[in-house]
């Protein structure tokens, strides 16, 4: 078959859908901050070309070399950089407050593995506007079940270049965290026992999410499970794959959340009918309404399933351009385009993905 085409009336005003973050996304950075990360930065640079090697395994605070991850994070100044040189880490620190707006960067090749502070993380974050970029975590698991390679206990952090895999929950927050900004990462194979996930923000004011794969979670874990007063996922993919995961995007809250040119595919293995999930556990935020647009939906679970576990007396989700294929119980206004299978767009068989370039679907 060619396809289907359906339109329909928007179920709800564009008063819910007034978007005024959209350009104040980023986590504001002081002037002053940045520019004495810069200057130590290219400080930092011109000290490692001038040594003909530099020391594997090494961490650095503000440019000096520490004996370990928990002296440099009790060392660096604030506004400050902690850089890593290649090497396998098992060791996980706590960033004390007080250390507000540090950089962690690795250079290629950093990996901690297996790596957990107090039971909780391999990095516990208490201080204010961190940015963790380019570094890998897999294999956090800890006796509560509930292990995460970064542990946010307030304020705002950013995760940049970060490949989180196999462990309990690829990110944990307590329920004080600001904003939240996730791009360009990796989270893969994470959950346990459907209490732990992929991302997993039990409480904040605002998450984004962007050009980031968060794929193959299991043990009944969600990919995102975010409860927060705005939620964007954008040019993102959200996939099954083979794993025994729950739903994909699971928003317990409600909200305002939207979720646009991003490819979200439940696969055979999954545990849950649904799709996604939008404030079945009752709503705490005064505006709640949900978006999907231009998004690619997919569903290859035997029997079909189910797209949007609604709490029962909220608005209906808005949708428009989207392209949904497979088996997925469909009960929605709005104007989408329908396929039956992957082969009626000459796409390779599950569990393998759909190439699709989704910068494209934002045009």
């Amino acid at each position: 078959m060619i396809g289907r085409y359906y339109t329909g009336q928007r179920p709800c005003g564009n008063d819910l859908y007034p978007l005024p973050y959209w350009a104040r996304h980023l986590v504001s950075t002081r002037i002053d901050t940045m520019i004495k990360r810069l200057l130590l930065t290219l400080a930092f640079a011109a000290g490692l070309t001038a040594s003909a090697n530099a020391q594997a395994g090494a961490i650095y605070a503000d440019g000096v070399l520490q004996p370990d991850l928990q002296t440099a994070f009790d060392r660096v100044n604030p506004g400050g950089i902690i850089r890593l040189e290649p090497g396998m880490y098992h060791e996980g620190a706590t960033l004390k407050k007080g250390k507000d707006g540090v950089l962690i960067i690795g250079a290629p090749g950093v990996i901690f593995d297996g790596a957990s502070v107090g039971g909780k993380a391999t990095f516990v974050i208490q201080s204010d506007g961190i940015t963790i970029d380019s570094i890998e975590c897999k294999n956090v698991a800890v006796r509560s079940r509930n292990g995460a390679c970064v542990r946010l206990e307030s304020g705002d952090l950013t995760l940049r270049k970060v490949n989180f895999s196999h462990n309990e929950n690829g990110i944990l927050t307590w329920d004080r965290a600001n904003k939240i900004l996730i791009e360009d990462s990796i989270f893969e194979g994470n959950g346990k026992a459907g209490r732990a996930h992929g991302v997993y923000v039990s409480g904040a004011q605002q998450v984004i999410v962007r050009r980031t794969r968060i794929i193959g979670s299991h043990d009944h874990g969600h990919g995102l499970k975010i409860r927060a007063k705005y939620i964007l996922v954008e040019n993102s993919v959200v996939a099954s794959l083979e794993g025994n995961d729950s739903y994909l995007i699971d928003i317990p809250n409600g909200g305002r959340a939207i979720v646009r040119n991003s490819l979200l595919v439940e696969g055979a293995n999954t545990e849950n009918w649904f799709i996604l999930s939008f404030g079945v556990e009752g709503t705490r935020f005064e505006k709640n309404s949900l978006r999907l647009e231009k998004n690619i939906i997919v569903s290859d679970r035997e029997g079909g399933s189910k797209f949007i576990n609604l709490l029962e007396g909220l608005a209906g989700p808005e949708l428009a351009g989207n392209v949904i294929v497979g088996d997925i119980e469909y009960d929605w206004s709005g104007s989408n385009y329908f396929f039956d299978s992957r082969g009626d767009l000459n796409w390779p068989d599950a569990p393998e993905l759909p190439k699709v370039d989704l910068t494209q679907r934002s045009r």
